[in-house]
């Protein structure tokens, strides 16, 4: 247990099936800010206003520039440790995610059409104007901090910590399936990993949705890339890049990929919503839905999975939808989807 970040269950599920592997969710909704996040950011903004404290001068402040789950996961962590936090939002943020950021006490700016427009805001405009005498800014990126991905690794001992109370044979996991973004998650499980001297040994298996698959593109063309455009239902999956550090760790360990469609991660969303009565954002969904469609995991794998298999599913969390919405964006996936053809997102080298 940490002041920023909760212990959260990793349960037995059973998705509709035959003959399927015994399925694990680690249920990261759980957290104080309703995701993942939660443990990395925490740990980043903990660490630093412990290491700021000790020097007994200045005083900590919070500055973030996102309008998805990290910015309510800086902005609660901010809240547990009295910390003032101000998060620059691009306009494209829903209200809900800007009244929930606010609820915590934080100062909210709107400004910029999309996160880098945010982000040079937050550090042009805002952070240069502050006191530096008085106050020692703690900047709280997404994803791609060393703390941050330290604090996701946590997860890996919560996972092991289960799984020796349970007596489980660690080698019948077969994979770990997680959502993949800009890397902070992935780049934490495979940290967690390699402690256990597993990262060799599990594969884990990331999942995008279409219009943002910058981690799969960049495995196909052997290189990093950078999208000029996002289009993805997935909203807190919209990076336009993945971190140097995922790209290194994904051709060391031969992680795997899968690229979902938008029209089928709303749907596993609404589907799951209806088994369990639990809410999931499409970021989540995008994950979850390799448990209802084994086949896709199975190809990704290059493997056959057996009933005595089992793959554990990272249910990452998310704040950004309502039932409503995913149901509204159904509508619209599937009136898009008899009008047009999909597109490939553009791409520059970086």
């Amino acid at each position: 247990m940490s002041l920023v970040y909760n212990k959260t269950p990793l349960l037995k599920h059973f998705f509709p099936g035959k003959n399927l592997p015994q399925f694990y969710l680690k249920y990261e909704s759980l957290q104080p800010s309703g995701s993942f996040k939660s443990r990395g950011i925490g740990n980043l903004i903990l660490k630093n206003a412990i290491r700021i404290k000790k020097i007994n001068v200045k005083k900590p402040y919070v500055f973030s520039s996102s309008g998805g789950n990290a910015g309510l996961a800086a902005a609660t962590a901010s809240q547990r440790l009295s910390l003032p936090c101000t998060v620059v939002v691009p306009t494209a943020t829903k209200e809900r995610m800007v009244q929930k950021i606010r609820a915590t006490g934080a100062n909210v700016i709107i400004k910029g059409n999309h996160w880098k427009e945010a982000d040079n805001f937050l550090k042009q405009n805002i952070m240069n104007e502050i006191n530096k005498d008085k106050i020692e800014p703690i900047y709280v990126h997404p994803f791609d901090n060393p703390l941050i991905w330290e604090g996701h690794s946590t997860m890996v001992d919560e996972i092991m910590e289960t799984f020796s109370q349970q007596k489980f044979n660690i080698k019948n996991l077969k994979a770990i399936v997680c959502s993949v973004g800009g890397g902070g998650l992935y780049n934490g499980i495979i940290q967690g990993l390699e402690k256990y001297n597993l990262a060799d040994k599990i594969p884990v298996v990331g999942v995008e949705t279409q219009g943002c698959h910058v981690f799969n593109t960049s495995l196909k063309l052997n290189k990093p890339v950078e999208f000029t455009k996002i289009s993805t239902i997935a909203t807190s999956l919209g990076t336009a890049n993945i971190s140097n550090q995922m790209f290194d760790y994904a051709k060391k360990y031969n992680t795997k990929s899968v690229v979902v469609e938008d029209k089928d991660v709303v749907e596993t969303c609404l589907k799951f919503t209806h088994d369990h009565n639990m809410v999931i954002e499409p970021a989540c969904g995008a994950a979850i839905h390799l448990g209802y469609h084994t086949d896709l995991l199975e190809t990704a794998l290059g493997t056959k999975l057996t009933c005595d298999d089992a793959v554990l599913i990272v249910a990452c969390g998310g704040s950004s939808n309502t039932v409503k919405e995913l149901e509204t964006a159904l509508l619209e996936l599937n009136l898009k989807s008899q009008k047009a053809s999909p597109t490939i997102p553009s791409f520059i080298d970086i």
